[in-house]
């Protein structure tokens, strides 16, 4: 729980950035945090399905809170990343949607 507190003040902190936002960013932004709430609900219901889990920071067999914490982190992570490297949001937000999505379907795929 103390590195959400870190991450919260981080996220208050981070509206320093120079550059704001294009709508374009936004969008790919959004679509981000789409695919990781799409990725998180197919692992907890491959999860639940008996199969394990492959991503190694979460276990084989890790925990429905523990999955939900460590993908809102690594989001978290990279809307951080993002807004600061302004130079690199489309590409670190489009890498981590194609990421996210790309397990999403594989999850599915799984579960058939």
């Amino acid at each position: 729980m103390q590195i959400i507190k870190y991450l919260v003040i981080v996220l208050i902190l981070s509206g320093c950035a120079t550059r704001p936002w294009t709508k374009e960013e936004k969008i790919l932004l959004t679509a981000s945090c789409l695919a990781t709430v799409a990725d998180t609900v197919t692992t907890l219901d491959m999860l639940d399905n008996g199969n394990w889990e492959i991503n190694p920071i979460m276990g084989k067999h890790p925990s429905d809170s523990k999955v939900v914490v460590t993908m809102g982190a690594t989001q978290t992570l990279t809307i951080i990343l993002a807004h600061y490297l302004e130079g690199f949001r489309s590409w670190i937000l489009g890498v981590k949607t194609g990421i996210n999505a790309g397990y999403t379907f594989h999850n599915l795929r799984i579960n058939d």
